[in-house]
């Protein structure tokens, strides 16, 4: 059987092109040479690389539109059936980008994105930079009346360029932090937000909550429930990742898992949650995440269980 041409190889308009460009990638079988592939076709002029960005924002369009409530009716059995079974293959191929077996589509959609134990540093229109962690998804809406990031997930370091006119915005997971002309890291836990300050001032605001300032050497917290209080951090040693380490001091086991997931290919699992709260101290070189398993297993007195699909356990 012949195989079916690529996007950049069938006889059709750019736009066409892109939006076959955006199916692949979410059909959950694209690989690491699909990436390089449309990276390379997006490459070929900004016209195309035009024309994937606007492929990319009506699928992420799309996506909103689907998880709005409709109407309910009774369907066939065979309907049903069909969506639980297209809706179990999602949730497969989720667990499979998560555990690193299939690269993430939803990175190729963003606008900024890293791999697996990738950083990287962005120059944004507005000659703000960004430094992106590993496994980390931005997008951006930049116009001439504002500046708004949204972080999908992961982890970045703005450096924001004073602009009056335009306040810079970084929104994730129901909260915003606006720069008062400064240095912050926003960050995606487990359980949550972090921000942490590294100059000047940034305004953290939750709807339904006060406003919070956060100044230099200062770190909050935020998630569902409402903003934690500030409180005085070691913002060098918190921003370690910079330079490949990972700096804890009495910090929850579950945020240095959460870190290693990022550089470690598979997936670091507690058993429970009794586990996750051990505190742990360390300096960790995220370039050996294996070094920093096995100081968990020793100093926790944690067992790891190697299971397919490259997961550990610990418990």
């Amino acid at each position: 059987m012949t195989p079916a041409p690529s996007p950049s190889e069938q006889p059709q308009t750019l736009a066409s092109q892109a939006n076959a460009w955006v199916v692949r990638l979410t059909s959950g079988t694209a690989t690491v040479e699909d990436a390089r592939a449309l990276r390379e076709w997006c490459e070929r002029s900004p016209e195309h690389a035009a024309a994937y960005r606007e492929a990319a924002s009506l699928w992420k369009q799309a996506g909103k539109l689907a998880q709005a409530p409709c109407r309910t009716h009774r369907q066939p059995a065979r309907l049903w059936l069909g969506g639980a079974l297209a809706a179990c293959l999602v949730l497969g191929l989720a667990g499979a980008m998560q555990l690193g077996a299939l690269p993430d589509g939803r990175a190729w959609l963003s606008d900024h994105h890293t791999a697996l134990a990738e950083r990287r540093e962005v120059q944004l229109p507005d000659g703000s930079r960004v430094e992106l962690d590993a496994r980390t998804r931005l997008d951006l809406d930049f116009s001439a009346g504002q500046r708004r990031i949204r972080l999908q997930g992961g982890a970045a370091i703005f450096h924001v360029q004073h602009d009056a006119q335009r306040p810079f915005v970084v929104s994730a997971e129901g909260g915003t932090v606006t720069a008062l002309g400064t240095v912050f890291e926003v960050r995606q836990q487990s359980d949550g937000i972090r921000v942490t300050c590294s100059e000047g001032v940034v305004a953290v605001r939750q709807e339904g909550f006060e406003q919070q300032l956060l100044h230099a050497g200062e770190q909050l917290h935020y998630d569902a429930q409402g903003t934690g209080t500030a409180a005085k951090v070691d913002s060098e040693q918190e921003l370690a990742w910079r330079r490949g380490l990972l700096v804890f001091k009495n910090r929850p086991l579950q945020e240095l898992v959460d870190e290693l997931n990022r550089y470690r290919s598979g997936r670091i699992l507690i058993a429970d949650a009794e586990a996750a709260r051990l505190p742990v101290s360390g300096v960790f070189h995220l370039a050996r995440p294996d070094e920093a398993l096995l100081h968990i297993e020793q100093s926790l007195g944690l067992a790891a269980t190697h299971l397919p699909a490259g997961v550990t356990l610990l418990r």
